[in-house]
C-alpha cells in the first residue's frame, strides 16, 4: 500500500544534506557488508599484539605487505563493477524513454480519433458519444494492463505489486469484461494484445458507419501509432524479462567476499593502530559493495523500490490526458479576435513583448465573453486607482446629459471602466516600447544631420572668390 502511494521519484537538490537522507540510499546495506571486515581487522590487531614476535615477522605477513595480490584483485573487481554500472544506467534510461514513448503514441492515437469524429457529432451524436466513451475506457485499461506487464506482475506477486487506476472500466458492457477476464484467467492470453485488437475493431466499425469521416490513408496513421506504442511496450518488457547475466553477477559477489576478507589482512600487515586500521579497511570494502548495489538497483527500473520508476505516476498522467479529450471544450475550434493584430511589425513590436506562455493563466473571464478583465501586475494597481479616481471626477457624456436614453447598469459601467483602464495601460506600454525602439535610430539620424550642418556652415560663411563672381556676372549678361 505504501508503494502504491508513491507517485514520483525521489526529488533532491545537491548539497551536504544528501549525506543524511537514507530513503533510497545504498549506504546502509553497504555498511552492513563492510562491518565484518572492520571487525576482522580489529581482531587481527588484537591477536597480533598479544602474540609473539615470530608471528608478526612471519613470511606470510611480509608477502601480504607487498599488496600486489590485493591491488590486482581490487583492479579486476573495479572493472567488473564499472561495466555492470554502465549497463545498468543504460537499461534505466532506456526504460524511462520507452514508457514516455508508449504513452505519447497511445495518446496521439486517441487524440486523432477524437478529432476525426468531430464532424459527425451533428449527424449521429449518439454514435459519436458511444465511440468516444468506449475508446477512452479501453485506452486507459490498455495502458494500465501494459504497466502490469512491465512491472512483472504475475500470480506469484499479485498481492505485493500495486494496481493502477483506470477510467470507469465497469462502464464497459458485460461481454467485453467477460472476454477480458477469460483472456487472463482461462486462456492465459496477454490482456494488452486483446485490448489493442478491440480498439482496432472499434475503429474499423466506426469508419464504416460514418463516425470517422476521414480518408483511409489519414486514418492509417492511427493504426501505426497504436502499433508503435505496442512495440515500445514489448521493448520495456524485454528489460523486465532479461536480467543481468548470472555468471557476471555471481563472479562479482565472489570477488567482493574475497576482497572483504583480504583487505583486513593487508591492512593489519603494515599497521597495528586501531585509528588507521578501521577507516583504511572500511572504505575500500564499503565503496565496492555500494557501487555494486547501485548497479543492481538501476538494472531493474520497474518495480516498487524507492529508486524505481513511478509507474503509478505514468498511469495517472495518461488518465488525465484522456479526461482532457472528454471535456466539452476539447472540440472547440480556436480562432482570433476580430480586432487582433495581423501585421508582422505589430506582432513583433507589441504582442510578443507582452505575451508569454502563461499570460492566459492570469486572466479572468466574465459572463460576457467579449469582456476580458486582466489581473494587472503588482506595479500597476496605483495607476489603476488614479485612473479610477479620474473617471469618477470626470463623468461621461451620458452622465452629463440627463435626457440621454442610454442608461447602463452599475455593474456593466464598472466593467467598462475597468476595461478602459486596462486598454489605456496597454496602449501606454505599447507606445513606450515603440518609442524605445525608434529613439536610438532617430538620435543617430539627428547626430548625422548636425555633423553635415557643421560641415556646411564654413562654406556658407566664407566670402565668394573673384573668379566665381565674374563667372556668375558673365552668365547673367549672356542670359540678358
Amino acid at each position: 500500500a505504501l508503494h502504491a502511494l508513491r507517485l514520483t521519484m525521489i526529488r533532491y537538490s545537491e548539497g551536504i544534506h544528501l549525506l543524511f537522507q537514507f530513503k533510497g540510499s545504498v549506504c546502509p546495506k553497504a555498511f552492513l557488508f563492510a562491518l565484518p571486515s572492520v571487525l576482522l581487522a580489529i581482531l587481527l590487531i588484537f591477536f597480533s599484539n598479544q602474540a609473539e614476535e615470530e608471528f608478526i615477522s612471519s613470511n606470510i605477513a611480509v608477502d601480504l605487505s607487498k599488496g600486489q595480490v590485493w591491488t590486482a584483485l581490487t583492479a579486476a573487481l573495479s572493472l567488473l563493477i564499472s561495466f555492470r554500472t554502465s549497463q545498468s544506467l543504460t537499461r534505466f534510461w532506456e526504460g524511462t524513454g520507452l514508457l514516455h514513448q508508449m504513452r505519447g503514441e497511445w495518446f496521439d492515437s486517441a487524440s486523432c480519433l477524437m478529432s476525426f469524429s468531430r464532424h459527425a457529432k451533428s449527424i449521429c451524436p449518439e454514435e459519436v458519444t458511444q465511440f468516444r466513451q468506449t475508446l477512452i475506457r479501453l485506452c486507459s485499461l490498455m495502458h494500465g494492463s501494459a504497466l502490469d506487464d512491465i512491472g512483472g506482475r504475475s500470480e506469484d506477486n499479485y498481492e505485493t505489486l500495486p494496481s493502477y487506476e483506470t477510467i470507469d472500466v465497469l462502464g464497459l458492457d458485460k461481454s467485453t469484461l467477460r472476454f477480458l477476464r477469460d483472456c487472463k484467467v482461462k486462456y492465459g492470453w496477454n490482456k494488452v494484445c486483446a485490448l489493442q485488437h478491440m480498439i482496432q475493431v472499434l475503429i474499423t466499425h466506426n469508419l464504416q458507419i460514418g463516425v470517422l469521416d476521414i480518408p483511409p490513408p489519414i486514418l492509417s496513421r492511427v493504426y501505426q501509432t497504436l502499433s508503435r506504442g505496442f512495440v515500445n511496450l514489448l521493448n520495456a518488457v524485454k528489460i523486465t524479462d532479461t536480467n543481468f547475466p548470472f555468471p557476471w553477477a555471481q563472479l562479482i559477489y565472489l570477488l567482493l567476499v574475497v576482497h572483504s576478507m583480504f583487505t583486513p589482512l593487508i591492512v593489519t600487515s603494515f599497521t597495528s593502530s586501531y585509528q588507521w586500521a578501521i577507516p583504511v579497511t572500511f572504505l575500500p570494502v564499503f565503496s565496492m559493495f555500494a557501487l555494486n548495489q547501485v548497479a543492481a538497483q538501476l538494472e531493474k527500473p520497474f518495480g516498487t523500490d524507492d529508486n524505481d520508476l513511478p509507474l503509478t505516476f505514468f498511469q495517472t498522467e495518461f488518465n488525465q490526458s484522456l479526461l482532457l479529450l472528454m471535456h466539452e471544450m476539447a472540440d472547440h475550434l480556436p480562432s482570433t479576435l476580430p480586432n487582433s493584430k495581423t501585421s508582422v511589425d505589430d506582432l513583433r513590436r507589441s504582442s510578443m513583448a507582452r505575451s508569454d506562455s502563461k499570460v492566459f493563466e492570469t486572466m479572468t473571464f466574465d459572463v460576457d465573453p467579449e469582456i476580458l478583465v486582466l489581473e494587472v501586475p503588482h506595479d500597476v494597481p496605483k495607476l489603476e486607482e488614479k485612473a479610477t479616481e479620474k473617471a469618477k471626477k470626470f463623468p461621461t457624456e451620458n452622465e452629463k446629459d440627463p435626457d440621454c436614453k442610454l442608461e447602463l447598469p452599475l455593474v456593466e459601467s464598472q466593467k467598462l471602466h475597468e476595461a478602459e483602464i486596462v486598454d489605456i495601460v496597454t496602449m501606454c506600454k505599447e507606445s513606450l516600447m515603440i518609442l524605445s525602439q525608434s529613439l536610438p535610430a532617430a538620435l543617430q539620424q539627428h547626430c548625422e544631420a548636425i555633423d553635415k550642418f557643421r560641415e556646411a556652415v564654413p562654406q556658407l560663411l566664407s566670402p565668394p572668390r573673384v573668379s566665381e563672381v565674374s563667372e556668375v556676372s558673365n552668365e547673367g549678361i549672356r542670359s540678358v
